[in-house]
């Protein structure tokens, strides 16, 4: 994973924690150890969703179209029951 890709993780990890105790959905004794856990699931969730993209395009060859692969990707999260 790149600088810049975890940097956005642990942005977007900050922007969920605060999200869920702003709402009062969830309250973090310790702000820093909730963000930790939402970024692994983000960091988690992209791999999984790489992983599935990259079969996509296997299964399809290079000359697909963006819409062919979303929809592959979509029939493969379905054959795993992943939902995207």
């Amino acid at each position: 994973m790149s600088a810049t890709s975890a940097a956005r993780i642990e942005f977007l990890a900050r922007a969920i924690v605060n999200r869920l105790e702003d709402r009062g959905l969830v309250e973090f004794r310790d702000a820093e150890a909730g963000i930790l856990v939402v970024a692994r699931a983000l960091q988690e969730n992209f791999a999984a969703l790489d992983l599935i993209e990259q079969e996509a395009r296997q299964r399809l060859g290079d000359r697909a179209s963006d819409a062919q692969v979303e929809a592959e990707m979509r029939r493969i999260a379905a054959e795993r029951d992943v939902i995207l």
